[in-house]
């Protein structure tokens, strides 16, 4: 999903009930009761707020964190822009648990995959891949503006990176995804529409491709609205869903499984082996 200091754009200006806890509190303790509304503000307080999760900056003095609504993105067709989520980084820990689930139940060696992240943002989950061995960390962001963030990012862990690091500024659509076999992170980054286009660029780049390659994608907040798109492509077959208490980091891994066609005319999946 998708600054140094705050600017108009970022969430440090926007206005939000909960600049008056007490009135929020107020309105719903008549609303609820007020027991009720001590629970659910119980519950607040106590959650975590990935908005606030600013740990991975303080380490290593990065701008990863906060969160860009979509009406402030830097996209200038109104389409493109309302199709694309707002910027709100995964936490550090989700990308590398995702990454390591893989490097063992798969079983994938990094060496051998390019890391792709859809609607890299400021580039959190791109640097976070980077400290594995990826023949390649690429990030795909349309915003130029919070491409020109992650890129001074990069700059600042780049000792510490295992993988070169590219952040392209781009329309996900128009993105020729490297040779090989890829790693390809999305943590919700944009509605159906555009997401149907890429999966089907995807799709047609694989089958383009010369070489035989292993694609998998792990979608991160996994909402029927994203599975009921990938339920379009029988190509991208769902191999695993892992449940989150949290449900925002909640995520499916699908695979490329290519479909071959027997003399009879029908589809069926072709081996990986």
């Amino acid at each position: 999903m998708k600054s140094s200091a705050p600017s108009p754009k970022t969430s440090a200006g926007a206005e939000s009930p909960w600049d008056s806890p007490i009135d929020v509190f107020q309105e719903s303790a008549k609303e609820l009761g007020f027991w009720m509304a001590l629970r659910y503000a119980l519950i607040y307080a106590l959650s975590y707020k990935p908005v606030d999760d600013t740990r991975y900056d303080r380490q290593h003095g990065t701008d990863t964190s906060g969160i860009v609504p979509t009406r402030d993105l830097d996209i200038a067709d109104d389409s493109t822009r309302w199709q694309a989520n707002l910027f709100l980084a995964s936490p550090a820990r989700i990308t590398r648990y995702m990454i390591e689930a893989q490097l063992g139940a798969a079983p994938i060696n990094p060496q051998d995959y390019s890391f792709v992240d859809y609607g890299s943002g400021k580039g959190r989950s791109t640097l976070v891949a980077a400290e594995y061995p990826f023949k390649r960390a690429i990030g795909i962001e349309i915003s130029a503006e919070l491409t020109a963030i992650a890129r001074q990012n990069a700059e600042r862990v780049k000792s510490r990176c295992a993988a070169p690091v590219e952040f392209f500024c781009t329309d996900a659509r128009k993105f020729l995804l490297p040779e090989g076999n890829l790693f390809l992170h999305m943590y919700h980054p944009f509605g159906q529409d555009i997401l149907r286009e890429v999966l089907s660029g995807i799709r047609d780049q694989a089958i383009a491709s010369e070489q035989p390659r292993r694609i998998l994608i792990p979608y991160l907040f996994s909402v029927a609205m994203a599975k009921a798109v990938f339920h379009e492509f029988p190509e991208f077959r769902r191999t695993r869903d892992v449940f989150c208490m949290n449900p925002q980091y909640r995520w499916t891994l699908y695979e490329w499984v290519p479909h071959t066609t027997t003399s009879d005319g029908a589809n069926k999946p072709a081996s990986l082996l």
